[in-house]
């Protein structure tokens, strides 16, 4: 990605191929966007009550729920990139599933460098929306929306 794009669009988003099938003939690929949301899980707790613990009732884990990765206002160069959203939304199957990165670049004038990365696992398109033509700005933000589902998000290294 040019370091053009990442001085507008902090936010870059590489696919990998999870290798679970139908993910055939796609190559990594990435993307920028200049907002993220859905970095986020929720943990269902399961309270019981113990025999013999008075303290009050105890508190377990229960199933853990993810939320869409909505990802705004970006733009791709990369075919791979666009290979993989067209596998997911011209209704073929098995459908192509792929693992994920979303790297958050370091704001300008940072010397460290470090930059934060959230990871997601399974992850399809579920909207593709693009944004209105304008004569003007029609280079600026092709892509308005893309919304993945995945099972499973973590923060750190893919």
């Amino acid at each position: 990605m040019s370091d053009t794009l990442l001085s507008r669009f902090r936010f870059v988003v590489q696919i990998d191929l999870s290798g679970q099938g139908g993910d055939e003939g796609l190559a990594q690929g990435e993307g920028a966007f200049s907002e993220v949301t859905g970095l986020e899980l929720t943990i269902e707790p399961t309270t019981f009550r113990e025999g013999g613990y008075h303290l009050g009732p105890r508190q377990l884990i229960g199933k853990t729920t993810t939320t869409t990765l909505v990802l705004k206002r970006g733009v791709s160069l990369d075919e791979a990139f666009w290979a993989w959203i067209q596998r997911c939304t011209n209704g073929t199957y098995p459908l192509p599933y792929v693992s994920g990165a979303i790297h958050v670049q370091p704001p300008d004038g940072d010397a460290s460098g470090d930059e934060a990365v959230w990871t997601f696992v399974n992850g399809i398109v579920t909207k593709v929306k693009s944004a209105d033509l304008n004569a003007t700005t029609a280079q600026d933000v092709p892509i308005e929306e893309l919304h993945i589902v995945h099972e499973g998000l973590s923060r750190g290294a893919p």
